[in-house]
Order: structure tokens, then sequence, then C-alpha cells
């Protein structure tokens, strides 16, 4: 199992990463956009970075910027990511965070991964679990 930690940003996704690579004296990651996405994106996203991941401090620190529209707030938008590769485990994970919680993708398939799903649990904490690859 590991555990690290997912930020999002509201259009400034880059600069912010460039700014921690610096600070760490990491090199710069390769930036996935939205409109590079197998799905594609809408054009106001399109530039939008949809995934950027640097290692930090022996952990992985993962970056996004907001789909337009979705509303950003500084302070909520860190995600703690789980990855398992135990498919029942995940199930059973699942289950339990999203109970009295908010679903914001259903268990399932995505292009990334074959298990993903993201919920905020009853205390406000958001997850996002991921069978690993």
């Amino acid at each position: 199992m590991t555990c690290n930690v997912f930020i999002n940003f509201d259009g400034n996704c880059r600069a912010a990463v460039t700014f921690y690579a610096s600070v760490f004296k990491l090199q710069l990651p390769d930036f996935m956009t939205y409109g590079s996405a197998p799905d594609g994106a809408n054009p106001q996203d399109a530039e939008r970075i949809l995934y950027a991941t640097l290692p930090i401090a022996g952990g992985n620190m993962m970056f996004s910027d907001c789909l337009s529209g979705f509303p950003h707030n500084i302070g909520n938008n860190i995600a703690v990511v789980i990855g398992l590769d135990d498919k029942e485990e995940i199930t059973r994970i699942y289950n339990e965070l999203s109970e009295d919680g908010a679903i914001h993708m259903p268990l399932g398939q995505t292009f990334f991964s074959e298990l993903f799903a993201m919920v905020t649990d009853k205390f406000g904490i958001t997850w996002q679990i991921s069978r690993n690859s």
C-alpha cells in the first residue's frame, strides 16, 4: 500500500510545480494537459494541467488543475491518495470511506487505472483510491 498527496490548483498548476521543482532541486516533470487526454477536453481546459508528479521526501506529490467551473477552495484542494494491489481491499476501503460521505467518482475503470474512485469522507477529507499498476 502507498499513501501520497494530490493537490489541485485553479489554472496555476504549471507555475506551482515549476516552483516546487526549484525549491526541492528537482527536474521539471512531464505535464499532461486535459487536451492531451484520450477523451480530450473543453477548449477552455485544453491547456490546464491534468497530471504532473514530483518525488518529494520519499513520496509522490501529484498535481492537477481543476476543470473550469469546478469549485476550487484553497485549503480543501488536497486529496490523500491510496494505492493498493488487492481489488477486494480497494472495494472495502471505498465502501467504508463513502459511507455518510460524498462520491465524486464511483469505483470503476479509467484510462489511467484499472480501478479508481474519489470520495470525500464524512469528516470532509477527500480520498483518491487506485489500483497500483
